[in-house]
């Protein structure tokens, strides 16, 4: 994902020259186009000065699939694009909107009717409403992030956002206001080298951060009453020790996180205790190369890893425990290539992947209960 350390990355960046090569040509969008002429301009160019790029491939996270519509960052092209999510599962595309330089990931939620948006290459978080017809519509200008805002988790129930900023080793929290969803950045404390995803556990008093660079899980318990994380991480694991190298996606389910590890190849399984604290499930399992996010269905019983860099989707039981177990089964994404961002929609229970390279978003249906053998459902252009 990630050439910072050009000299230690196996993949080089077709995606990163492809942008440049667009912005050279002079290819943009306008600020905002939908299906159903609804007005969302975001107040922001399309076009960005290739000077402001970065030379490698940013993160592109996992849809964000609420209130029957699907929302989803088109990394390339640095636009989010909006679906109308079908009870079958198959999206139906209804308008696009500008967004910063080089989105990463997007969180929305229909009840509040609010999107936020990670623009690695502004070093901005973009906010959007959410229209009846689940269009976008900017909220106020871009807010100030780190450097390289690279992945973003709300806490809806407490009106609080964190932030991941992968180039200046950092997070960032801002307050939601309840009135009109903007936001205010109100805390900035340093974390690990390379901070590359964030999720919150389900009771909203701990934040975990995977870095990429230094190898680490940090575990950060949210102060109630100042609102703020503490600064001190109530413990930081060195996953490298454990043969795990280049942690970069992870996801909480119950009391349970799993994290892939991009460099070693591997994903891995946790016990949250009622402390923060995480408790190793077993040795890490192989996944296949380069793999980029990872979900569990809404049953709990399968786990399901995006292999970027293999173009396949690889499949694990979890046992009653928590723990994965193998064997790994693969099945290829071709002819969608890179899938990234991966996420189960409960409400239509449907496996949706987003595809760096050939722009698209993949949908799938669990096909059998007992092993989790997927079936593809359709590939839909971003």
């Amino acid at each position: 994902m990630y050439l910072s350390m050009i000299q230690q990355r196996s993949r080089l960046l077709a995606s990163g020259l492809s942008i440049s090569l667009l912005v050279a040509a002079g290819v943009g969008c306008s600020n905002s186009t939908t299906t159903n002429n609804s007005n969302g301009s975001s107040g922001v160019s399309c076009t960005p000065p290739p000077s402001s790029l970065p030379s490698f491939s940013v993160p592109q996270g996992p849809p964000a699939i609420t209130g029957g519509f699907g929302y989803a960052v088109k990394t390339s092209s640095h636009k989010v694009v909006w679906y109308k999510v079908e009870s079958s599962g198959v999206l139906t595309s209804r308008g696009e909107i500008c967004a910063g330089f080089q989105p990463t990931f997007i969180a929305a939620n229909s009840t509040r009717k609010l999107a936020y948006v990670t623009n690695f290459s502004s070093d901005t978080v973009s906010a959007y409403t959410i229209g009846t017809d689940g269009a976008l519509a900017a909220l106020g200008s871009p807010v100030p992030a780190g450097n390289g805002p690279a992945s973003i988790n709300v806490d809806w129930t407490r009106n609080l956002v964190y932030v991941t900023n992968f180039e200046s080793d950092s997070i960032s929290v801002y307050e939601i206001d309840s009135s009109n969803g903007t936001l205010t950045r109100v805390q900035d404390l340093q974390t690990g080298l390379g901070p590359d995803a964030i999720a919150g556990d389900s009771t909203g008093k701990f934040v975990y951060v995977a870095s990429f660079k230094s190898d680490t899980l940090s575990v950060y318990r949210v102060n109630e009453a100042t609102r703020r994380l503490d600064t001190t991480p109530i413990a930081t694991y060195n996953v490298r020790l454990r043969g795990e190298n280049g942690p970069n996606a992870l996801t909480i389910t119950g009391s349970f996180l799993y994290v892939t590890s991009e460099e070693s190849d591997t994903v891995s399984a946790y016990s949250i205790k009622t402390t923060g604290e995480l408790e190793s499930l077993g040795g890490p399992l192989s996944t296949g190369n380069g793999p980029e996010g990872v979900t569990v269905d809404t049953t709990g019983k399968f786990a399901y890893v995006a292999d970027g860099q293999a173009d396949t989707i690889s499949i694990y039981t979890i046992g009653a425990n928590g723990v994965l177990q193998a064997p790994r089964v693969s099945i290829s994404t071709l002819p969608a290539r890179d899938p990234e961002g991966i996420m189960m929609d409960s409400v239509t229970n449907t496996i949706f992947v987003v595809n760096r390279e050939t722009n698209d978003v993949s949908a799938y249906k669990i096909s059998d209960a007992t092993t989790g053998a997927l079936a593809l459902l359709g590939h839909f252009p971003l």
